[in-house]
């Protein structure tokens, strides 16, 4: 991924903190930039990034995909439990945003990082694993993932609109 041309006006984000923060002692050791050439993301975007995946905000979640933000995130980044955005949108059941990932570049093969013993993948969670009460099969995922498979492209359908029409 290019660098950003920019990293707007907060790229120092110690410019956000108020005297308060500053008298607590809260202090950015890294300007957005600084993380960027870090991580090849800026951390705090992708924080957000992720807890809108995980809440289904799908319109918060094409905001960064289909803006300049996209260039402040990584998509295929696995969180700190090992799942990618795509494998959490799909255990959760958020269609729209499990659409609007893959037409993003989400990378379906990628394997959960923290499970060792078998290859688990967004499939797998849209399939309710592991299975037992609080995994439900999320079919409208499924659906999406197996057309995406199929042809290569995101299903045009009245419950989820194409991310990019």
């Amino acid at each position: 991924m290019p660098k950003p041309a920019s990293f707007g006006q907060y790229n120092d984000l110690n410019l956000t903190l108020t005297d308060a923060q500053k008298a607590d002692g809260w202090h950015y050791t890294q300007t957005k930039e600084q993380e960027w050439d870090t991580h090849g993301y800026v951390v705090r975007d992708q924080i957000r990034f992720c807890l809108h995946v995980k809440d289904g905000l799908v319109d918060v979640v094409e905001d960064y995909l289909l803006t300049d933000k996209v260039d402040l995130i990584d998509v295929n980044l696995a969180d700190k439990e090992g799942k990618t955005p795509l494998m959490v949108a799909a255990a959760q059941g958020h269609a729209k945003v499990v659409a609007a990932l893959l037409d993003a570049g989400a990378d379906l093969g990628l394997a959960d990082k923290s499970v060792k013993e078998e290859k688990i993948t967004a499939v797998d969670y849209a399939k309710g694993w592991p299975h037992g009460e609080g995994n439900e099969r999320r079919d409208d995922c499924l659906e999406i993932m197996t057309e995406f498979i199929r042809t290569g492209k995101v299903p045009e359908t009245p419950s989820v609109p194409h991310a990019h029409s």
